[in-house]
């Protein structure tokens, strides 16, 4: 919580007071460095310290100098016009230094910032007092409360090896490294990582651990743009921590960075974020490669992996929204606030085109139209879509602790998230409406009055709705295999994880029986003593039962060498491993008979939905039904291709168990529905 906000809830209704103001005074911490931007010199400046970003053409920049606090308006408009020969009115002046003025560009004395300090209470109260809230504005809290300049003058020094030309190599065949372990072990890595952001089946533990990970690299992401505008001669000021709707995000203040640096090192400031976590995730990557199952820096290289790999990519340099990508294709561009160009662009196209309003469309230079169209669209779609992942993301929460009323809190935060944009919304229509009223009075007339009527009534009489029923299933594969050892023995190679696909026929785990193996070669070793009697016995005529013996040697030799190809374990289908946690039997002993794992084809799925006694009515084979399963957006189209005839009791963990004896639940019989699935 800043300064204004400590002050604006202890302090008393301050009214506002003006003071006698001296002319405007240049900030000395002001920085500027001229440079050529679109084929224009411009004159890019900043604050020390503040967060505005100012651009001038030379010609402004070179009266701006004339501001020293002394000289009248009148003053700075005859000496510019000596210098130059260029004549500007003291009227065109002072709105400038007014319009300046707004933007905290010039300097204060301590008097004149505790005067604005109350000016700006006084207007944040009125605010409040239209839209008040007991406990403010929750989706946004910032903590600022350290000048981080400092700190990175103290660490660059020990740092500043990470911008040689040698470390950047290396760091690009440790990428290179990275990407051949991401492409040999996508089939995990890929899965884990949705599985990794589902909170669905999350506790408080791994939300914690989630959150901890979070702020530990995203520290480090927003050090290493500080770091690095630094390192281009710039300085950093603010450096803080958000919570926005309670998800962490640090920020850094690297503004300087478009004063001192150029283009180039303008984009090395925007990529050393999400460069630092590749880093941390090409570290990461082969120390879980070779490290050993079960061991804590294999899980928590691994859990380092998930939060810096793929996400980083999705979310970061996503240009969609603002975040290291979009800064990254303004920047490549020179595209400036393309966002809000863009959005004021397509929304001044609909309300003069669409819905007819007297708007002005704001100017935007031919070339860039259909590309501003293409990304306010965009843009807009991706925000609202992220905005719905959000309150799905605490819906899962919750859904975790009571799966029934779950939907609430994510109603809720819904509602929260919307709240501003519903009456955006809802301000927009009634200007539609005024605009339009008259127009609509004159066109319902009593005739089509009464017609509007009778479609209404048609509408609300007609059944838009089938009946439905719901009902909590299980998902699982339409054909599936249990392999079980044949023989006992010591579990001694597994080559299949959860989820990996096995070939019918193909072994997947391996077994060692030190007996049973002595016993074949004994047997074998024989087998050959006996073929060389026999042979003798034919050649000599001799020893006739030689060859009797021979044979039930090759017998006994032939079945102990179908027992030792059981240790070999297959599947007799083709599909993928369901078991989790297979390497875990890894040097233990199993008996004939034991269950190791379970193969199911994906490519078809059954899921066999509990229907109330109730509602079993309703439900008939060849009905359409849709499935819903918790961990995704969309929904799965099936058919019911049969209905036990017989009640059954419904899975353990399907609903919740009431403790109230009054309460019973239902019987339950079994629809069951196939699901093709070609993705597998």
């Amino acid at each position: 919580m800043n300064l204004t906000e400590a002050l604006n809830v202890a302090l008393p209704e301050l009214p506002a007071k003006t003071a006698a103001r001296r002319y405007p005074r240049l900030h000395p911490k002001l920085v500027g460095r001229e440079r050529v931007e679109n084929g224009q010199p411009l004159v890019t400046c900043v604050i020390s310290g503040k967060t505005w970003l100012y651009q001038f053409p030379p010609q402004q920049w070179q009266l701006l100098q004339l501001f020293d606090g002394e000289r009248s308006y009148q003053e700075i408009s005859d000496l510019f016009f000596d210098q130059t020969g260029i004549r500007y009115g003291e009227q065109e002046i002072r709105d400038m230094a007014d319009n300046l003025d707004a933007m905290e560009f010039w300097y204060k004395t301590p008097l004149e910032e505790n005067l604005s300090l109350k000016q700006k209470l006084h207007d944040h109260r009125s605010q409040r007092q239209q839209n008040k809230s007991k406990y403010g504005d929750v989706s946004h809290l910032q903590f600022s409360a350290w000048d981080p300049d400092e700190y990175f003058d103290r660490i660059y020094p020990y740092l500043k090896w990470v911008y040689s030309r040698w470390f950047t190599l290396l760091t690009i065949a440790s990428f290179v490294l990275m990407s051949y372990i991401f492409f040999a072990r996508w089939d995990e890595i890929g899965r884990d990582t949705l599985q990794f952001y589902n909170f669905t089946e999350k506790g408080f533990y791994d939300i914690a651990e989630f959150w901890l990970l979070a702020c530990f690299v995203l520290f480090f992401h927003e050090s290493a743009h500080g770091l690095t505008c630094k390192h281009y001669g710039g300085h950093v000021h603010r450096m803080g921590f958000h919570l926005i709707y309670f998800t962490p995000a640090f920020f850094t203040d690297v503004t300087e960075a478009w004063v001192y640096a150029d283009r180039r090192e303008r984009l090395a400031t925007i990529v050393s974020g999400v460069w630092t976590e590749m880093i941390f995730c090409a570290v990461a990557t082969p120390i879980w490669y070779v490290t050993p199952n079960g061991a804590w820096i294999h899980d928590a290289a691994y859990k380092i992996i998930l939060i810096t790999g793929v996400g980083v990519i999705f979310f970061n340099w996503n240009p969609l929204i603002k975040l290291d990508g979009y800064y990254l294709l303004t920047e490549l561009f020179s595209l400036g606030e393309l966002k809000e160009d863009s959005t004021l662009y397509l929304a001044g196209l609909v309300k003069r085109y669409l819905w007819r309003l007297p708007v002005e469309v704001p100017y935007v230079p031919k070339r860039r139209r259909l590309g501003y169209v293409i990304f306010a669209a965009l843009s807009g779609l991706y925000s609202y879509s992220l905005l719905l992942f959000f309150a799905r993301f605490i819906g899962n929460i919750f859904h975790h602790f009571s799966p029934e009323w779950a939907f609430i809190p994510a109603t809720l935060v819904g509602l929260r998230l919307f709240k501003t944009r519903i009456q955006t919304l809802v301000k927009f229509m009634k200007t539609v409406y005024l605009d339009k009223k008259e127009r609509w009075r004159a066109w319902f007339t009593p005739q089509r009055r009464l017609a509007a009527g009778a479609l209404l009534l048609f509408l609300f009489a007609v059944p838009w709705t089938r009946e439905s029923v719901q009902g909590r299933f299980i998902l699982e594969p339409a054909s599936f295999a249990v392999v079980r050892a044949a023989v006992p023995g010591i579990v001694s190679e597994v080559s299949a994880d959860e989820g990996q696909a096995v070939a019918a026929g193909a072994p997947f785990i391996r077994l060692r029986n030190l007996q049973l193996e002595s016993e074949a070669a004994r047997s074998e070793a024989d087998l050959r003593t006996a073929t060389a009697r026999a042979r003798q016995a034919q050649l000599t005529y001799t020893d006739f039962a030689a060859e009797k013996q021979r044979q039930q040697m090759a017998a006994q030799e032939q079945l102990l060498r179908d027992e030792l190809s059981r240790l070999d374990i297959s599947s007799p289908v083709a599909g993928r491993v369901l078991s989790p946690r297979l390497r875990d039997r890894l040097g233990s002993f199993v008996t004939a008979g034991t269950e190791l794992a379970q193969v199911g084809a994906l490519d078809s799925m059954r899921a066999r939905v509990y229907v109330p006694e109730f509602a079993v009515r309703k439900v008939s084979v060849g009905a359409a039904a849709s499935l819903h399963l918790d961990s995704f957006f969309a929904s799965r189209s099936a058919r019911v291709i049969s209905l036990e005839p017989a009640s059954s009791e419904i899975e353990a963990g399907l609903v919740h168990e009431t403790p109230y004896k009054g309460i019973r639940p239902p019987a339950f019989y079994v629809a069951t529905l196939l699901i093709p699935n070609p993705q597998s």
